[in-house]
């Protein structure tokens, strides 16, 4: 059974219209724009990223060094009084040895002055013994 057809509610017919085809030139420079502006972008995006990374490394190692520099300056502060307090013991050392070295001098000055003393005495003593008024 065929039913009749019916034109109502259709839009009347139009020539057919040949669908427009472009230009193969524009249509590979379509195809090279579009693919430079994907490869942009992804080279953009890369370098966004590395340089994020990159500033994130750096952030992390100065804070790091930070941290070690700060841990450093701290032993070095500590070293620096314990070289003070060696230099001040050293001063004391060289005091007393410098008092030590008088004494000794003055030790041997008094050894000196004693021997000397004792040479005059045994001089004495002899003279003594041979004078004509003596004991014996």
């Amino acid at each position: 059974m065929e039913f009749p057809k019916s034109t109502e509610g259709m839009p009347p017919d139009r020539p057919s219209r040949k669908r427009r085809r472009l230009n193969p030139f524009w249509r590979q420079l379509g195809l090279v724009a579009g693919s430079l502006a994907v490869w942009g972008g992804l080279l953009y995006g890369a370098y966004y990223y590395a340089t994020d990374y990159i500033d994130t490394s750096i952030r992390t190692v100065q804070e790091s060094n930070a941290l070690h520099v700060q841990s450093l300056a701290e032993r070095l502060d500590a070293i620096q009084l314990e070289v003070a307090e060696v230099k001040e013991t050293l001063a004391d050392t060289d005091q007393v040895l410098a008092r030590s070295d008088q004494t000794r001098e003055a030790l041997n000055q008094r050894i000196s002055e004693l021997d000397r003393q004792l040479g005059r005495l045994e001089e004495s003593l002899n003279i003594l013994r041979k004078s004509p008024d003596a004991p014996r």
